[in-house]
């Protein structure tokens, strides 16, 4: 997801590690919301329709159409299971919020808590609490949650203010008493400005220094682009100077169109292939085609003139293949001449091939011939190895040829959490 109203819930910050807390936040990846749905996990008890079966939502449960009552409407939105009804009735309800009926909707907010789960909601409240009172409106974040919660709930309130009035809700950003936390706030107030005034959002986020959180802010900018077309998109990433901005706006057009629109993607990017701020774009590609056609990935990666981006690209393509075909994968990275230029490949291929087969896994990794990549993938690929199977691995290490530091750290596997047996298959 791009960045959210909430990231990951709310969080009670301290200003000590506030700091190095949204650094970690601004360079998490948001594949974002904007990319992939949440998933909900299905039910699997007796009475859950099969997905032939059509679901009649019982009358006492739909939301009437003619609800006059605010609190009532309110009330029976938040006990609705199904979405669309949902914050449709939400919407409803927050429609024309105003000072009148503000205390009668924001009591029925009070039994909602204020994180993740219910970040659609309140983005809906504090959106709406924008285009009339703001100040209060950030108050309020602030009375229900702390540091990076309140931080992120308050960039929600300035998308709604800057949609109205953004030069106003610029200068709040500016206060002196908002440094370092402004970083989050800009997401929020460059989202509503743009949404308003986009040359003047753009102004803005281009006269600003800083690293990654700016460039996360041009890829917002990307975003309103695309609304008016990919022509239009592509024409104005290519207009861009700075070549961080670019970067980022080739990268966010990619993760927007490489998974449903591989093809016009790639013909867009192959003018662009040897330039370093397409490097990003070419590993969003790689990564997002191979997920529905692999061989047609990679016989597009394998035409491109050779540098990072055709690298980074193949690589990308290597690390989904290799979890679905790993036999076809491997063949075709043995039709290669080996080199520099394949090594990342090779380790994607051995990380992901260790998961079940370490021993093969191992041969692939010791072929890389960079140095510091080939230790690094041992590592990983023997410390899979051992966990699968410890009594192979003791035969093997003795006579491996690896350091005794190597062998000390391929015996002792960290223990994988959950997210990470997740992600890995």
């Amino acid at each position: 997801m791009g960045v959210g109203l909430f990231l990951g819930g709310y969080y009670q910050g301290t200003k000590q590690n506030q700091d190095s807390v949204i650094e970690r936040a601004l360079n998490q990846e948001i594949e974002d919301g904007t990319e992939d749905a949440i998933g909900t996990e299905a039910s699997t008890t007796p009475s859950s329709p099969r997905p032939s079966q059509s679901v009649e939502l019982e009358d006492d449960k739909r939301i009437p159409k003619n609800v006059e009552n605010l609190r009532e409407l309110l009330y029976r939105a938040q006990s609705e299971s199904n979405p669309i009804l949902r914050y449709a009735s939400f919407a409803k309800a927050l429609e024309n919020l105003n000072d009148n009926n503000l205390e009668e909707v924001l009591e029925t907010f009070e039994t909602m808590p204020f994180g993740f789960e219910h970040m659609q909601e309140y983005r809906m409240l504090l959106y709406a609490w924008a285009q009339f009172d703001p100040i209060n409106a950030i108050e309020y974040c602030n009375r229900r949650a702390s540091g990076m919660g309140a931080g992120f709930a308050t960039a929600g309130v300035l998308e709604g203010w800057a949609s109205r009035d953004p030069l106003q809700a610029k200068a709040w950003v500016e206060r002196p008493e908002n440094a370092g936390l402004d970083k989050i706030y800009n997401f929020g107030l460059v989202r509503g400005w743009a949404s308003r005034d986009l040359n003047a959002a753009s102004d803005y986020v281009f006269s600003l220094e800083g690293g990654k959180e700016v460039e996360k802010l041009v890829g917002i900018l990307t975003e309103e682009v695309n609304k008016q077309g990919f022509a239009t998109a592509t024409n104005w990433a290519e207009s861009l100077t700075e070549e961080q901005f670019k970067e980022s706006a080739f990268s966010s057009l990619s993760k927007r169109h490489s998974r449903d629109n591989p093809k016009k993607m790639a013909r867009w990017l192959e003018a662009h292939a040897e330039e370093n701020y397409a490097i990003q774009a070419m590993d969003n590609l790689g990564k997002r085609w191979s997920e529905t056609d692999p061989e047609a990935a990679i016989n597009y990666f394998a035409d491109l003139p050779p540098g990072k981006g055709q690298e980074m690209g193949i690589k990308s393509v290597v690390g989904n293949w290799a979890k679905e075909d790993p036999l076809a994968a491997g063949e075709w990275l043995n039709e290669r001449e080996a080199g520099p230029e394949l090594d990342s490949a090779l380790s994607v291929y051995a990380s992901a091939v260790s998961r079940k087969d370490g021993a093969a896994a191992m041969e692939w990794a010791i072929s890389i011939s960079d140095e510091k990549l080939q230790e690094s993938t041992i590592r990983k690929v023997g410390q899979e190895w051992y966990r699968q199977d410890k009594d192979s691995v003791e035969t093997w290490l003795p006579e491996s040829g690896l350091s005794q530091g190597m062998q000390k750290v391929i015996r002792n596997p960290p223990k994988k959490n959950w997210w990470q047996s997740i992600s890995e298959r």
